[in-house]
This record gives C-alpha cells, sequence and structure tokens, in this order.
C-alpha cells in the first residue's frame, strides 16, 4: 500500500506573525490516514520559528542527524538518521521559507564537492537523504524537498507551558519517521507514533544578552 498520493498542486497559505515569516499551512489531501483531531488546546495554535533549530525524535528521544564524511563536511546523498546529542553541525539544521510557502529543511554541513546547500530529501520509495538543491533556479523548490511542520488538525499538541510536538509532513505525502538509535529516517504513515518531534535551540547557543538561550517558544499566531 502506498504511503503517498497522487501528486498534484498543492495550495499553501502562508502564516505571517510579528517575526520572521513562519510556517504554513495545509496539508490537506497530502496523506490519506491520520490520527483522529487531538482537543484543541486553550488559545492560538502555536507555529515554529524558522531558523537554526535542532529536531528531536519524541519515540527515541535522539535528535536528527545528517551522517556526514566528516565533522563539518557531508556528501551528496549522505544518510540522515537518529543519534544522541552531542552538540555537532551535524544535528543543526536551517529551516527556511521557500517561495511556494513550504519549508525547505537544509543541513548546517558543507558538501564535500562544493556543489552548495544540502537539503533534506524523500523519494518516493521513502528513504530520507541530503541532496544538492534540485532546482537551484527556482525559488519554490523540488516537491522531494518540500516540508511543514504539520498543523493540520492533531498534527500539533501542547506538552507543556513552552514544548510543543509536531509531525514533520513531506510535501509528497507522508511524515518524517524516527527507527531509534543509529537508524536512518524515512517516510511513513502519519499515525506512526514514530511520528512525533520537538525542536530545541542549538546547542551553546546565546541570547542577545550573552546568556545560554533556552529552547525557542514558537510564537503564536493570532
Amino acid at each position: 500500500m502506498s504511503y503517498r498520493p497522487a501528486r498534484s498542486a498543492v495550495k499553501t497559505t502562508l502564516a505571517v506573525a510579528a517575526v520572521p515569516v513562519l510556517l504554513l499551512a495545509g496539508a490537506t489531501g497530502r496523506y490519506v490516514v491520520d490520527l483522529a483531531p487531538a482537543a484543541p488546546p486553550e488559545g492560538p495554535v502555536p507555529r515554529p520559528q524558522v531558523g537554526l533549530t535542532v529536531l528531536a525524535a519524541e519515540y527515541s528521544g535522539m535528535l536528527m542527524q545528517a551522517f556526514g564524511a566528516a565533522p563539518s563536511t557531508a556528501a551528496d546523498g549522505a544518510a540522515v538518521g537518529a543519534m544522541p546529542a552531542s552538540g555537532r553541525d551535524s544535528q543543526e539544521w536551517l529551516v527556511r521559507v521557500s517561495a511556494s510557502g513550504e519549508l525547505v529543511v537544509q543541513s548546517l554541513l558543507a558538501s564535500t564537492d562544493g556543489g552548495g546547500p544540502l537539503l533534506l530529501t524523500t523519494d518516493p520509495d521513502d528513504s530520507v537523504y541530503l541532496q544538492h538543491d534540485r532546482l537551484p533556479d527556482v525559488p519554490a523548490g523540488h516537491p522531494a524537498q518540500l516540508w511543514t511542520f504539520d498543523d493540520s488538525p492533531g498534527g500539533w499538541e501542547r506538552l507543556g507551558r513552552f514544548a510543543e510536538r509536531f509531525r514533520i509532513r513531506a510535501h509528497l505525502g507522508g511524515c518524517l519517521l524516527d527507527h531509534g538509535y543509529g537508524e536512518r529516517l524515512t517516510v511513513g504513515r502519519c499515525d506512526d507514533p514514530r511520528s512525533w518531534w520537538t525542536a530545541q535551540s542549538p546547542r551553546g547557543s546565546k541570547d542577545r544578552s550573552g546568556r545560554p538561550s533556552q529552547a525557542p517558544r514558537p510564537p503564536q499566531v493570532v
């Protein structure tokens, strides 16, 4: 059974807040199976910041990591998996908005071949890996390299005052799945308990006062 719907044009709505342009909506029609909607949280639904982040898998507690050729480089096609926190660049990701309104997730590791940024990519076989921008001259990005931090019904759940969990949904359908220590990530069913993630501040980052920063609190759309 395929987890992915037939490819079609996807309309995306931008959500704009008082901070840099934020996340975007609309996972409707991208996946056929989902959890029943959770009870709506009190107040506005939170949305994540774009920018530098660390992504933690709720299932294993591991962090999303690019498997590089060296501490600061990776090859085109490098695997992406889950590993314990190390504070290395391989566990930090730059999340930015494409012209389509969806997200591009870029590794901080430099490409070994000098071919430009390495982006989180998935193919119809559900594999997940790093690859150069497939459409560098197209601001909207390539469908295989577009994601949303899912804001569909039940896609966000509050864990506490400052923490939320979410799914990372692929444009092609399905959600990013954690398989535990050292294992490669894949894309699969969004109702799988391994599809939940949280965002953290990069290790050692500081706020404007020079003090170590805390995990960012996602801004709220009003």
